[in-house]
């Protein structure tokens, strides 16, 4: 019988992601406790213990685990970091979530997986778009086949210019491994991949731009991604787009009917007529981006009590960048 004591937790990095969503949904997750935190920035890993009422605080990982007796931690570093962080964490017995992207490249990524693999811990990535209530609400449609067979899948996700602040590391491919693709095209083939049931990819080949920031990684980026059961998908990703917001969208269509994200909008076919079918009260997509990560920390506890496979595991991350590294090689990367 799992047991039912608070699961204890810390973070490793005390960047944006973890003030925004980890922290907070941590602090307000009742199966969980928030021991410790730690950062390469004393300084600021200070503040925000003392901010978020941390009982302890930390600038190296090697004295937190040393120090704090704690089930598992939640990393959201630079990607450069993911690797060592990672094994440090799995080697010393602890549960691991790790932020996306996973790892700069597949290989260091199989490292982490296989340390995982041998060490017998959990290995969760925090792919956080498959938490969200209208993608949970279109896989299980896809599932029953309601939409009938799947044909194809188009998305994107640009952001405006000028509008999105970038750590200095996301624009370093020696910290992180890759620019846009990386970042924003990772999650979208993740969650593709999840809904459609990790059909197996037979063609990726992508194309790359750097016009528009100048940046030594991409800024945009497009892809086209074919499966073995003849499922195309094609994908745009920006950090520069010149539209007057952001842009996020997913459309899939199947020979029974059709559905899409951002928002969840779904039809059926009847004969020669097109009905809707689409969920009352899922909310807007804003709400349910921002729950997503709540939904997220609260399954990753929930495992470490249980000692359950995560549903964003390791070797599914890996396919994914496996996938964006086809991309990159097409591309000439």
């Amino acid at each position: 019988m799992a047991s039912k004591k608070k699961i204890r937790v810390g973070v490793i990095g005390a960047g944006g992601i973890s003030q925004v969503a980890h922290i907070p949904n941590l602090l307000a997750e009742p199966a969980a406790k928030l021991v410790a935190l730690c950062d390469s920035d004393p300084g600021r890993a200070a503040i925000l213990a003392d901010r978020f009422e941390i009982p302890n605080w930390y600038d190296l990982p090697e004295k937190m685990f040393h120090n704090e007796s704690m089930d598992c931690v939640i990393i959201a570093t630079p990607t450069i970091s993911h690797l060592p962080l990672c094994q440090l964490a799995l080697e010393s017995g602890i549960d691991v979530m790790v932020e996306k992207p996973f790892a700069r490249n597949a290989d260091e990524a199989r490292r982490i997986v296989e340390i995982a693999r041998h060490t017998g811990q959990i290995l969760m990535v925090g792919m956080n778009h498959r938490f969200r209530e209208d993608t949970d609400h279109l896989k299980r449609l896809l599932d029953t086949g309601e939409l009938g067979e799947i044909m194809t899948v188009r998305a994107g996700w640009l952001k405006r210019i000028g509008v999105w602040g970038r750590p200095y590391w996301f624009t370093d491919p020696n910290l992180s491994g890759g620019g846009v693709m990386i970042d924003l095209g990772i999650q979208m083939i993740d969650l593709i991949c999840y809904i459609l049931g990790f059909p197996t990819v037979v063609q990726a080949v992508g194309s790359v731009s750097h016009k528009m920031l100048e940046l030594e990684v991409e800024d945009s980026a497009t892809a086209f991604i074919r499966f073995a059961n003849e499922v195309t998908f094609t994908l745009e990703v920006s950090w520069a787009n010149c539209e007057r917001g952001d842009v996020a969208y997913t459309f899939i269509s199947g020979s029974q009917g059709g559905a899409s994200l951002d928002p969840l909008h779904l039809t059926r076919r009847q004969g020669n007529r097109v009905i809707e079918i689409s969920p009352p009260g899922l909310g807007d997509s804003v709400e349910l981006y921002h729950r997503s990560f709540k939904l997220e920390i609260a399954h990753f506890i929930d495992c470490v009590r249980r000692n359950a496979k995560p549903l964003s595991s390791g070797p599914e991350a890996l396919a994914a960048l496996e996938v964006v590294e086809q991309l990159y090689q097409s591309s000439g990367q």
